[in-house]
């Protein structure tokens, strides 16, 4: 028999995803053992590609009129893309005078193919202002508007007058999820973060290979045997309540991790090819989430995936068309990834971001401003189309709060709430995860089947 130090340093050692442990007919019971009723008769995810530092998406979806584009290349000077390179949008609406960045080729196949849309000028919100009342001091903005971690805060929690404790899909999963699943509704491929986070419910963090070791009993570290010692002290005698909670949260982190593992090895080989880049990597392991989703026993998944780099202060004319590039092609390749499962009807994607960029160039590249336009892409997306209002591209208009900084029309949480409710909440619900709701005219923007 294998003694329990063995056995534990095994077991915690091989979550690293097809080991040998993994293979075993008992570690298959374990997705068996996930399956069962559930109240959902349905499938659906949702995917959110946050873009941290904050995208400058007034050079992504761009005027091509001539008055609209002479106004934006007068402002924005020395980043204006040249006309003649901006790809041209299909669509009766805003999309037949407005082209994007060539960088986002991909995304224009998307967007006229009717897979996607741009949602314009949403922003951080406690309630609708204007920028008369802002200049006036009348305004309940919310705080710290031009901070990263605030502002990211801020698009994940909801409730940017409160502090940033749970954020809407955390508080999502609390209402749809089912307290004895095996897996949190809510998986991360970038680490821990607030919008997953619920009052009941917490993410499960993956890697690229499925769900992590812990690194800690890893067999080729040298403090090995001392930290399987401990763990066989806490399994065997103390009965303390540090002890108890510890071994609960080991054993059941250990499960887990197997079961996530063991239902990946189900996952079916995709034919679509995605890019060598961290989003797209990221983006495939969701995808084959989602192919396994039946053996895990969830008709609903949330995703969050990150990409860094964003914060173009300087370098903006070289790093933004590579960022741009690897955002097009990560979600292009998700996309085909879904249509390949026959899934693209029950996925939606969408980005997020910290704020928009200000209008005007500092010489180099762009600084903190306030609303931005996103993306969303999914087979179930009302696509081809522009939602919302397009703001003015010159310096002192009235989406100009100052210094080319751009007031959303649009609230994050009108945002979520359109998301949400194809996801499946109530229109009770809806308010109890976005208390702001109530301040804004419609709670549908439309942009979701």
């Amino acid at each position: 028999m294998m003694q329990r130090r063995e056995f534990i340093k095994r077991s915690l050692a091989g979550l690293t995803g097809a080991g040998s442990l993994l293979a075993t007919s008992s570690q298959f019971n374990l997705v068996n053992a996930a399956t069962n009723t559930n109240s959902f008769t349905d499938y659906k995810a949702l995917v959110c590609v946050f873009l941290l530092g904050g995208n400058d998406s007034l050079n992504m979806l761009i005027p091509t009129d001539n008055p609209g584009y002479q106004a934006y290349a007068a402002t924005r000077q020395n980043l204006a893309v040249p006309l003649e390179q901006i790809i041209n949008l299909q669509s009766a609406a805003y999309g037949s005078a407005f082209g994007l960045h060539p960088s986002l080729a991909p995304m224009a196949d998307l967007f006229n193919s009717g897979a996607a849309s741009f949602v314009a000028n949403v922003g951080t919100l406690i309630e609708p202002v204007d920028k008369t009342r802002i200049l006036n001091g009348r305004a309940l903005l919310p705080p710290q508007l031009f901070s990263h971690s605030d502002q990211q805060n801020h698009w994940q929690s909801g409730i940017p007058q409160d502090p940033a404790l749970t954020g809407w899909a955390g508080r999502m999963a609390d209402l749809l999820g089912d307290s004895q699943a095996a897996l949190s509704m809510n998986l991360s491929l970038a680490g821990s973060n607030l919008w997953q986070t619920g009052n009941q419910v917490l993410p499960f963090a993956l890697g690229p290979q499925g769900a992590d070791a812990i690194v800690g009993l890893n067999p080729e570290h040298d403090w090995l045997n001392q930290n399987a010692g401990f763990l066989d002290r806490i399994h065997t005698g103390a009965d303390t309540l540090f002890a108890r909670e510890y071994r609960q949260i080991v054993d059941r982190t250990r499960r887990t991790g197997e079961l996530v593992n063991t239902s990946l090895m189900l996952a079916p080989e995709l034919q679509t090819l995605f890019p060598a880049t961290s989003l797209a990597q990221q983006l495939q392991t969701v995808a084959k989430m989602i192919a396994v989703q039946q053996h895990l026993n969830q008709p609903r998944q949330v995703f969050f995936v990150a990409m860094g780099g964003w914060d173009t202060h300087d370098n903006q004319l070289i790093d933004q068309p590579l960022l741009l590039a690897e955002l097009a092609g990560g979600l292009q390749a998700f996309y085909q990834a879904t249509e390949e499962l026959g899934l693209a009807q029950q996925v939606t994607t969408f980005t997020a971001s910290d704020f928009g960029r200000t209008l005007t160039s500092n010489g180099d590249g762009t600084d903190h401003g306030w609303g931005g336009h996103q993306i969303v892409v999914g087979g179930a997306v009302n696509g081809g189309d522009i939602v919302g209002t397009m703001p003015a591209l010159t310096l002192d208009s009235n989406d100009d709060m100052g210094d080319g900084r751009i007031i959303p029309t649009l609230a994050v949480d009108q945002y979520a709430a359109t998301l949400a409710r194809w996801y499946g909440l109530s229109e009770s619900q809806l308010h109890e995860i976005l208390p702001n709701l109530q301040n804004f005219a419609s709670a549908d923007l439309g942009f979701m089947a």
